[in-house]
């Protein structure tokens, strides 16, 4: 890789923006790099471990929703493998013909037709699930969540509606390790990695808290506290499913080079699977995703593990990235050759690094940045009214859930009547318990450590709010729930209004 001084774009005034974005939406740190022709340039900002170690270029962080270009991509070298084989497979090859027993959806009809290129765009279906992800214990296996897919219910016929899912890409990680006979982070590694020169991207956070040296360099995550002012230090995921959806460790010196890659569809990726994943798989209209942290325009496009999109008229491929604690934006305009990117530690590090690469794509384009400006001025302010909610009263969250509510009736039984333990074949346990009279879920031995507390409503129905019991002002978030109460005056099971889109709760039976 060749480091050049001249003709940076990372300058005096780009760094004025980055520090102001950083004051603003209260990121710790950030380290940006970028791929113009034969150059590459990279600087570091802030700290990667709060208040005093300073953040590099090399600084590792979890790469989250980046890693689904890698696994899109080396779906791409499978399907090239499989050509002489005696059974060749494709994008369009319905999943469920390689790994029938355990790929299952909760149709027959999208067991059969949903194929490679559905579960790698998005389009399969599946809503997202994601409090199964939440709710899940860290030790589950990969073929464990697979094989749960069956017992999650579909918003949409397959092929329709785009709908950000991750549960399809851990399919696709299960996929890929069935035809190849090995794990994905070998298989990365072996086929991308190592040919990039990618020597400081790892595949998961707990392969590189292994060795001293490395995690001296990991990057820790943080989520602002408007409680006390301070920051929240998040813990890093633990689930080993996540693989190909969300696993990867990196950093932006690394990503620079598998953006090259990408921007002149080299090797080791061939030209025809550098075609197949610039090729446009979905839709997404501006209406059907509210508050989307993309760049401006009334529609978005999406293709295996990259959005697209066109900003002043240039073609722009990109995807985000993001967990607790972590946010993660990459992206390369082919026509200019022109690449990004750009990993901070807070979730909400997105919106500040939104506003820097259409920084940077205006600069490369000669613009003015007005339509940037307004653009993230408004995403802005609806991120900022949506933090503003985490801290709002009860009442005011009953009042917006329930807006027809009209009058408010007593539960039907006692408290201690809706205790005990829940069960959802897709969704997986938990326990009501009763605590200083209130219901109370504690779910801090599972993959998004949290606890939830029902505060009643009226008859069997509550607010759910999710919450961190060690600094409840972070990011909390509430739902509807509902107890069903049988004719014999007995709690039998419990709704949770997870998926909107649905129409319908998730129902968790009461385990006898």
């Amino acid at each position: 890789m060749v480091l050049r001084q001249e003709s940076n774009p990372l300058t005096a005034e780009f760094d004025a923006l980055v520090d102001k974005l950083l004051g603003e939406w209260h990121i710790p740190g950030l380290t940006v790099s970028v791929v113009h022709g034969s150059s590459t340039y990279a600087k570091a900002y802030g700290y990667a471990s709060f208040p005093s170690t300073p953040m590099t270029t090399t600084s590792l962080f979890t790469t989250c929703s980046t890693t689904k270009a890698f696994t899109a991509a080396a779906m791409s070298l499978a399907i090239d493998d499989s050509q002489s084989t005696p059974h060749p497979i494709s994008w369009s090859t319905p999943v469920s013909s390689i790994i029938r027993d355990d790929f299952v959806l909760s149709t027959p009809s999208a067991t059969t037709n949903t194929t490679i290129e559905d579960i790698l765009s998005h389009r399969s279906g599946l809503p997202g699930h994601f409090f199964s992800i939440n709710l899940a214990r860290p030790n589950e296996t990969l073929r464990t969540e697979v094989r749960r897919l069956r017992w999650l219910p579909l918003a949409f016929p397959p092929r329709t509606t785009f709908n950000y899912n991750n549960h399809m890409f851990m399919a696709a990680t299960y996929l890929l390790e069935y035809i190849n006979g090995e794990s994905l982070g070998t298989t990365l590694k072996r086929r991308i990695w190592d040919p990039l020169d990618m020597n400081d991207t790892y595949f998961s956070t707990a392969e590189v808290q292994k060795h001293p040296n490395l995690s001296k360099r990991l990057v820790k995550g943080y989520t602002w506290n408007p409680e006390t002012h301070t920051y929240y230090e998040e813990q890093y995921i633990n689930y080993a499913p996540i693989t190909g959806t969300g696993s990867m460790v990196s950093n932006v010196m690394d990503y620079a080079k598998w953006l090259r890659a990408m921007l002149y569809q080299a090797p080791p990726i061939s030209k025809e699977g550098h075609t197949a994943l610039r090729i446009p798989r979905a839709v997404i209209a501006e209406s059907d995703w509210k508050n989307m942290l993309a760049p401006p325009g009334a529609y978005h496009l999406y293709t295996m593990g990259w959005f697209i999109d066109y900003y002043h008229g240039e073609q722009l491929y990109w995807h985000t990235g993001s967990w607790v604690g972590f946010g993660i934006m990459v992206g390369f305009l082919p026509a200019k050759g022109f690449a990004f990117a750009m990993m901070g530690n807070t979730q909400n590090a997105r919106i500040a690094e939104l506003d820097l690469f259409l920084y940077l794509i205006d600069q490369l384009l000669g613009k003015s940045g007005a339509e940037r400006e307004t653009h993230v001025r408004k995403l802005g302010e609806k991120l900022k009214e949506m933090e503003r909610m985490y801290n709002e009263s009860v009442e005011s969250v009953v009042a917006r859930l329930y807006p027809d509510l009209k009058t408010r009736l007593p539960l039907s039984l006692s408290l201690g009547a809706y205790t005990g333990t829940y069960a959802h074949p897709g969704y997986g346990e938990f326990e009501v318990c009763e605590k200083s009279g209130k219901l109370i879920v504690d779910l801090r031995d599972r993959v998004g450590s949290c606890s939830m507390r029902f505060e009643h409503v009226s008859k069997e129905f509550f607010v759910v709010k999710y919450y961190n019991p060690e600094a409840e002002a972070v990011g909390p978030d509430y739902t509807k729930a509902e107890f069903y109460v049988d004719e014999q005056g007995v709690a039998k099971s419990l709704g949770l209004d997870l998926e909107s889109v649905l129409g319908e709760k998730i129902w968790f039976q009461r385990m006898e």
